[in-house]
């Protein structure tokens, strides 16, 4: 049948005369040729709208630093172009013919030959945060495998590693991730990292805090993710100490000969090493291998560049301790348009267009070793606010320079120098040490000689802004004002930074700091450090000055009864409307609550010594009976007694309509730390001796100052009345906590002393009366509610 057909097909044919036709070339398909892969740790290819990368197979299980910072951000959210939004440990996995992106969750370390290795690798396993399948695989020039992934949907996605983290979605009201309208912006590759910048858009609720969300319901964010890549073998890590205040990574550690497993912290530092090893183990000053190199971000205005520079490089002293020369330098940015503000590789001091009074110091470390990678620091355009109004408030009385609304351009500039140089202190590792300055008597910061020579506290790390201790006739001069890097700095950088190019080990090396560092305690107590969060240590309190609170406030108030004076004159701007004095008077009475807190920390406190087992003597002692009771006799006639002097002037009622707010703030505060549960409770746990001073003895001497009308029968003015209605009031919310502890039986006889007071007082003003009839009231109504108290388990034993 086929051939029937076929014949007839030919007959009609050759049967039908047709012009004739030119023979058509059939051509093979196009092969597709993508645009070639630009050479970097990742070659990266852009065909189309897709993006790939091409990861070589000798990075597959190499660890990199994974940190997405903002480029720009919406309006209004308190965070700005430069700052880290989200920071990983990566490594690629190839599992047939997918890449695997996993998380490196460093939190344990074992000797891989010990058997233990195998339980601790079953008990942490990393999470697969992303798999791509590979699109192909292909050979370089230099011969090396590269597996060539798609990463488009990776990047322009909302996941919790190249993304804002879902807290800060939580915080501004930011919903679904809109993807069409999100992109990726470009990706640029370099030998050791690669950069992705994206831009992503996000819903928002309608209860969003952003003037964008609330205008459009979007929210877009630019994002830089960094890949770069870290060291192959890391840098030996230094074990942290106590006693000298560096920040650390943390990571648990098991092994065989163990009877316990050990929670380890190391350091963070940046990688410094000796040029000539040979020199540096003979005493001399070397350079490092690598210096450390800070850019000022080109927004920063052209005035202030120099002194952010000199901040960074007063530095250099301290690692001269540490046997380096040369360690630290800090660079305009240059003109180069391979570089990027936010390509990982550098370090920079990012200049924030924020109202913000503010500036930070983050630094981002590899948790294997503690080496600190890169740091970018946040410098606030309105932390000149700030430090206008401290250096008024503290200064005033002594610097004729800091009598202006607005500073000369150098003195501002060695203002930010010091606050520049506090903060490099932080990327270089270092955390505040509160304690510094308690190590300075005094008397010493009034000694021109000597405050000159060393310096007002021995730590720049202390929130020791400026020397309000020292007076007019004292003819103090800036070096004895500005803090400065002192010998605790050079003694830090020294421990943390000094190699040991003969050490044996981490163990060795461990021993041999120890000895440095008991040496150098018992030389002086100027090498001590009392980290922030001491709250209950006198010697660690924030914005102090001196080894004595009591002292320190006292010429502290001096000043700032004769700076309250010349407010007004010294701010006066034309057409201001009373906004300079009114932050300068604000500075001031903060200020003046500092000095009550400093001395208020006495009453109930003890001083923390971190000890190694060679070291003799207590690791807490509390404070003893006489400076507790000077305390409370300096807060009773500075705080307790109202203070109308800061009041009394004219001009304050133009600033604010009760200006009595503000003098209750600073007593509220002292009077509701002394009446606590906890306060009454340290000050019974801490009474061990004869000598001590008891519990009972705070409760007599607090309701004595405070309550003190009621025996003398005179008016209980407007400022006593709220203190005894607070006093009133905190002593039955210590009494009435449900669970058993020292202090309920102290707070009860307070409540019960004061109610004895109040019933035999005697007075003829009507006022008075209705006031202590009230609190009579209050009294009885708490003691007839009491509910059960439920017994402490604090002092449970465990069977």
């Amino acid at each position: 049948m086929k051939r029937v057909i076929v014949a007839l097909s030919l007959g009609l044919m050759i049967g039908t005369p047709v012009q004739a036709k030119k023979k058509k070339k059939v051509e093979a398909p196009k092969k597709e040729v993508r645009t070639p892969a630009k050479a970097g740790l990742f070659n990266v290819q852009h065909w189309k709208d897709k993006y790939y990368f091409q990861v070589p197979d000798s990075l597959l299980g190499r660890l990199f630093m994974v940190n997405t910072r903002y480029v720009s951000t919406p309006v209004a959210a308190g965070l700005y172009g430069g700052e880290l939004a989200n920071s990983q440990v990566l490594y690629w996995e190839k599992r047939g013919k997918e890449l695997h992106l996993r998380a490196n969750m460093y939190d344990t370390r074992v000797d891989s030959t010990d058997a233990i290795a195998l339980a601790v690798r079953n008990a942490s396993q990393d999470p697969i945060v992303y798999a791509l399948k590979i699109d192909s695989t292909v050979t370089d020039t230099a011969g090396k495998k590269l597996y060539s992934v798609e990463v488009t949907n990776m990047f322009n996605a909302d996941n919790s590693v190249f993304s804002i983290y879902n807290s800060l979605k939580d915080r501004f009201g930011i919903t679904s991730f809109k993807k069409d309208l999100s992109y990726i912006d470009y990706i640029h590759t370099f030998p050791m990292n690669t950069e992705v910048v994206t831009v992503k858009t996000f819903g928002s609720k309608s209860t969003t805090k952003l003037p964008a969300g609330q205008e459009t319901g979007n929210v877009t964010i630019k994002l830089n993710t960094s890949f770069v890549l870290l060291p192959k073998e890391p840098m030996a890590f230094r074990t942290f100490d106590p006693r000298v205040g560096y920040f650390t990574e943390s990571f648990s550690e098991f092994g065989d000969n163990q009877q316990k497993a050990e929670r380890r912290k190391i350091i963070s530092r940046w990688r410094l090493e000796p040029k000539d090893v040979e020199a540096y183990k003979r005493g001399e000053l070397v350079e490092p291998v690598k210096q450390i190199v800070y850019y000022i971000d080109p927004a920063t205005p052209k005035k202030w560049r120099p002194y952010l520079i000199a901040g960074v490089e007063d530095w250099n002293k301290a690692f001269e301790a540490a046997g380096f020369k040369n360690a630290i330098t800090a660079k305009e940015w240059p003109n180069d348009s391979t570089m990027s503000l936010e390509d990982a590789r550098y370090s920079v001091i990012r200049y924030l267009a924020s109202d913000i009074p503010n500036a930070y110091g983050p630094h981002v470390s590899d948790p294997r070793s503690g080496e600190i990678i890169e740091s970018h620091i946040g410098w606030y355009h309105n932390v000149m606010s700030l430090l206008h109004d401290w250096y008024q408030t503290q200064a005033g009385a002594i610097d004729q320079r800091a009598r202006k609304p607005k500073f000369d351009d150098e003195l501002m500039g060695q203002l930010i120098r010091f606050v520049s140089s506090h903060e490099i202190g932080h990327t270089l590792g270092l955390r505040h040490n509160m304690g510094a300055s308690s190590a300075t008597p005094v008397d010493s910061l009034r000694n021109k000689a000597w405050v000159e020579r060393h310096g007002h506290t021995a730590s720049i790390m202390d929130y020791a802004r400026f020397n309000y201790v020292a007076q007019p006739e004292d003819n103090i001069d800036e070096a004895g004002t500005f803090p400065r890097i002192g010998d605790y700095d050079k003694w830090a950088i020294n421990w943390g930074y000094r190699c040991f190019p003969d050490s044996k080990g981490e163990k060795d090396e461990r021993l041999t700091l120890n000895k440095m560092t008991i040496a150098k305690l018992k030389e002086s107590r100027r090498y001590w450090f009392g980290g922030e969060g001491n709250d209950n240590d006198p010697k660690a309190q924030t914005e102090d000055l001196g080894d004595d609170a009591m002292k320190a406030g006292s010429y502290g108030i001096k000043n700032l009864k004769r700076i309250i004076k010349h407010l007004p004159e010294w701010n006066y701007e034309e057409g201001d409307m009373d906004e300079n004095v009114r932050s300068a008077y604000r500075s001031l009475v903060q200020q003046m609550s500092r000095y009550a807190n400093h001395v208020a920390a006495n009453i109930g406190g003890g001083y923390h010594d971190f000890k190694s087992v060679e070291q003799p003597g207590e690791t807490f002692t509390p404070v003893d009976r006489a400076t507790q009771k000077r305390a409370l006799a300096w807060l009773e006639e500075n705080v307790f007694k109202e203070p109308t002097w800061l009041i009394s002037e004219p001009y304050v009622r133009r600033l604010v309509r009760v200006p009595e707010n503000n003098i209750f703030g600073i007593a509220d505060r002292v009077l509701d730390k002394l009446t606590s549960a906890m306060t009454i409770n340290l000050v019974s746990k801490h009474a061990t001796g004869a000598g001590s001073y008891q519990p009972m003895e705070l409760v007599n001497d607090l309701v004595g100052c405070l309550f003190r009308s009621t025996a003398t029968g005179t008016k209980a003015t407007l400022w006593t009345r709220h203190l005894q209605r607070r006093a009133v009031g905190n002593f039955i919310k210590a009494w009435k906590v449900t669970v058993v502890d020292e202090q309920r039986p102290y707070a009860l006889a307070a409540i019960q002393q004061i109610k004895t007071r109040l019933q035999q007082a005697r007075t003829t003003d009507a006022a008075t009366r209705a006031h202590y009839a009230d609190l009579l009231q209050q009294i009885k109504i708490a003691l007839s509610g009491m509910p059960t108290a439920k017994e402490s388990k604090a002092g449970a034993v465990m069977e």
